[in-house]
């Protein structure tokens, strides 16, 4: 029962030591968020930069396909889930986060990795 009381104490430290940073200097705020982040995702931004093409699907759902290989799922809630270029695949395939797209020639289809929930998406075109 110790160690439960020692962790809150660390956690809560720990949260004010980035507080202090944050107000500190900008530029160590973004030295910190950039390390801390488990793997490099899509910008959070709503913006088209870098966006090949983009695909919409059911459910309100939006796919981008980015410059950089990777693609970048939007949910209806606003969630983002990046997901990586399968090397080699044909058709195109992506996948992360349990998501799995895949462009055949005349469709696109969005579905949880274990083939559930399968959403069919069309091309809209790459952004203007």
């Amino acid at each position: 029962m110790g160690k439960q009381y020692t962790v809150a104490p660390l956690l809560l430290l720990a949260c004010l030591a980035g507080c202090d940073n944050q107000d500190a200097t900008p530029g160590a705020t973004d030295n910190t968020s950039a390390a801390a982040a488990p793997a490099p995702t899509p910008p959070a931004s709503n913006e088209d930069d870098g966006i090949v093409a983009r695909y919409t699907c059911q459910a309100d759902t939006d796919v981008a396909i980015l410059e950089n290989g990777a693609a970048r799922v939007s949910l209806p809630g606003g969630e983002r889930h990046a997901l990586e270029r399968v090397v080699g695949s044909d058709p195109e395939v992506y996948a992360g986060d349990s998501l799995y797209f895949r462009i055949d020639v005349g469709s696109a289809h969005l579905s949880q990795q274990d083939g559930a929930r399968e959403l069919a998406c069309t091309k809209a075109g790459a952004p203007g």
